[in-house]
């Protein structure tokens, strides 16, 4: 008996532009209408899942190596709640131990990728301006992220017999891998990701694939370069801009992310107290960040001010 699994397609958005034509385009962004998103509230389609096999729905896509980052290791944040009540249940927890490996290694490499990007001149000048308490967390738990967890017992672990089945677990063994040191990486890189969320809006980028035109040759493009506007876009075929549609409140793509991060943290804080860990609770102190980037004509209608573009190639 023969089975057929069929799947639609996603098609990869793309949006390329050069200095040329961006020069060519930039006045089209003065004066561009505002509006709210379909339903009459600010547009929030909400991120892509990578394990949804439904691609009837367009959601927001990363469109910088930043934003990838953050979305995918917030992704093993995931990934990990879901062995929360395996690692308290003492039945099962060395299995649990053992199995969670793979996600917190993906989760302590996503947070270090992220570090990395964020080395800049204008990323370190933009961390010395927030409070004295932050800057010192950042640098003690990023400096710990890459000297302790990185190639620590949890890596030997998910190497061996995690991620892997490898003969040399057996004369080894995974002994001196304890729960600790697993909800101590998990604990150190929420900490780091909250703490990005202090970043500017423009330094993350968000793209996603509206709907094709009847003969195929032109596509419809939503980006997101800044928090709340979101700008609607005629392509060619190949992602070259054709001209602009309009222009649409949107949400902060992060928000989302920002509710996955506190959930985990949530999560950290349970296992800390039902496994009696001597690791500290995390506390958070949350704020939305809003930018003013419109303005009202004298009819009190919202036109665009001002759009901050970047090539993704870039950062």
């Amino acid at each position: 008996m023969d089975a057929t699994h069929e799947r639609k397609e996603a098609i990869a958005p793309k949006l390329i532009i050069d200095t040329d034509l961006l020069k060519k385009i930039a006045s089209s962004f003065n004066g561009l209408p505002i509006t709210m998103g379909p339903d009459g509230e600010m547009l929030s389609p909400g991120i892509v899942d990578l394990l949804d096999v439904d691609n009837t729905t367009s959601h927001w896509t990363p469109y910088d190596e930043r934003t990838r980052m953050l979305v995918l290791a917030v992704e093993a944040c995931r990934d990990i709640t879901f062995y929360a009540e395996q690692l308290i249940d003492t039945k099962v927890r060395r299995r649990a131990m053992r199995a969670v490996t793979v996600p917190v290694c993906k989760l302590m490499d996503g947070t270090a990728l992220l570090l990395t990007r964020m080395n800049d001149v204008t990323s370190r000048d933009t961390r010395n301006r927030w409070p004295i308490t932050d800057q010192k967390t950042y640098n003690e738990i990023a400096k710990r992220l890459r000297k302790k967890h990185l190639q620590g017992p949890i890596r030997w672990v998910r190497n061996k017999i995690g991620a892997h089945l490898d003969a040399e677990a057996f004369t080894v063994g995974t002994e001196y891998l304890h729960l600790d040191a697993i909800i101590a990486a998990f604990g150190d890189c929420l900490v780091l990701l909250t703490l990005s969320m202090n970043y500017p809006s423009s330094w993350f980028s968000w793209i996603r694939h509206i709907g094709t035109s009847p003969d195929g040759h032109q596509r419809i493009i939503e980006t997101m370069f800044e928090y709340p506007i979101c700008i609607r876009w005629i392509t060619d075929i190949n992602g070259h801009p054709l001209g602009l549609s309009s222009a649409i409140l949107a949400q902060d793509p992060r928000h989302e992310l920002q509710d996955q991060i506190l959930e985990a943290i949530n999560l950290y804080n349970k296992l800390v107290k039902a496994t009696e860990t001597k690791l500290p609770l995390i506390t958070t102190n949350q704020k939305d960040i809003d930018t003013e980037l419109f303005q009202s004509d004298a009819e009190g209608n919202k036109i665009l001010k001002r759009i901050k573009i970047f090539h993704p190639s870039d950062n």
